[in-house]
């Protein structure tokens, strides 16, 4: 006889009114604010709040720089033609207090592509008091509000002509894109499981280094640079393609115009000899499978929880540094370091990922999303693309046409 029964909730069952009076409860003990321009008053403290996690690192612009993107009139366009709104949001708890700070831009530009609006997510940090709220999530996706209230200005300005002005609710008729970037996955680094499986369940892919071995620029100052030598950062780029999360390739006009936009938005901080050669080398493999008859790059879907860890192999630090940025000099010491793990223990990086799978599974789902498919709080596994190439494991069969056959 059981004296008790652990009870699951259904998503499905909530009416759309509890959902927004969850989030309400969870949001209103935070305060969003906009910083326009350096003489805010915690224009200095957000700045040094992401300089303190990210600058060591070389992966922060100079405080002068963002004070010169606030300056700048967003409503003219750089040279290359590309409209740049650069943001730099902050939280408050109810004391006043920041508990956290995201900075990036949105970025449009016609002539690359007339229906197409990226909104580059570059730095997020949410301060220790407020890890484990709701917090993280809704500065992942604010941007998005403010990139809608400035295509709407850039339109009633008559700067730009947007598919469907009067329909706010489909983006104007636009396309648009999240991009972020991040470290490629190595066992030893929590942090970058931590960002894949935060950004895996937020709807983000990976696209193909294969086709597109994306750098982040040297973010020093050029002084140091020259002293040192250039070195960009291998890093993997993110995209969430709002309202096409399932669709599994990216065409490459969209994957050039993701290209050009960012470096536009770099060239701001960054001297021309210090990006070319990243950006060319993207830009020249796409236009190499163009040649070639294809039309689109794959993106590579991410982890959600312990059922479809095996995603990992496809981003594991280790293999794609030595298959797609052969020789760089940002990659040498960490894959000397790996390689001695490896020589140790072949399978280092099967056990990891096994290790991982347990501790993840120590968590117990209360929420599902649906009776018809029992899917808990991670989602179901998503095929690969059927013309993928991975570095370490085969992956699993793909759905058709393109699409993901099966929900996240």
């Amino acid at each position: 006889m059981n004296v008790g029964q652990r009870v699951r909730l259904c998503l499905k069952d909530l009416y759309h009114q509890d959902v927004v009076e969850m989030i309400e409860r969870e949001t209103r003990s935070f305060e969003f604010e906009s910083i326009e321009h350096p003489s805010h008053p915690d224009f200095e403290r957000a700045y040094g709040i992401l300089w303190e996690a990210f600058g060591g690192a070389g992966e922060m612009e100079p405080i002068d720089a963002i004070r010169g993107f606030l300056e700048d009139d967003p409503y003219e366009p750089v040279p290359s033609g590309t409209y740049i709104r650069y943001f730099l949001l902050i939280a408050r708890d109810k004391t006043g207090k920041i508990r956290g700070v995201r900075d990036g831009c949105v970025l449009y530009n016609p002539a690359y592509a007339p229906d197409l609006c990226l909104v580059y997510l570059a730095h997020i940090f949410v301060l220790p008091e407020a890890r484990g709220t709701v917090l993280t999530y809704w500065l992942r996706i604010a941007p998005v509000e403010l990139a809608m209230h400035y295509l709407h200005e850039l339109h009633a300005r008559g700067r730009i002509a947007l598919p469907q002005p009067d329909q706010p609710g489909k983006y104007y008729g636009m396309r648009l894109d999240l991009a972020a970037e991040m470290e490629y996955f190595s066992p030893e680094d929590p942090i970058s499981l931590q960002r894949i499986l935060f950004y895996g369940r937020g709807g983000f892919d990976v696209i193909d280094p294969r086709h597109f071995p994306y750098r982040q620029p040297d973010f020093r100052p050029p002084a140091m640079i020259q002293a040192t030598g250039n070195t960009p950062l291998p890093f993997m780029l993110l995209l969430r393609r709002m309202g096409r999360e399932r669709q599994a390739k990216l065409p490459l006009d969209e994957a050039r115009a993701v290209m050009r936009l960012l470096y536009d938005d770099f060239a701001f901080f960054c001297a021309p000899e210090f990006l070319e050669n990243s950006l060319d080398l993207v830009l020249n493999r796409l236009e190499d499978r163009r040649a070639r008859g294809k039309a689109h790059v794959d993106l590579l879907p991410l982890p959600t929880g312990p059922r479809d860890l095996q995603r990992l192999k496809r981003v594991f630090r280790h293999d794609i540094f030595q298959r797609f940025y052969a020789g760089d000099p940002a990659t040498l010491p960490y894959l000397d370091s790996v390689r001695a793990r490896l020589a140790q223990n072949p399978r280092w990086f099967e056990d990891q990922l096994t290790a991982i799978a347990r501790r993840l599974e120590t968590r117990v789902p209360y929420v599902y999303g649906s009776r018809d498919k029992d899917v808990a709080w991670e989602g179901t596994p998503t095929p690969e693309p059927a013309d993928a190439s991975p570095p370490v494991a085969s992956p699993a069969a793909a759905g058709t046409n393109g699409r993901r056959e099966d929900a996240r």
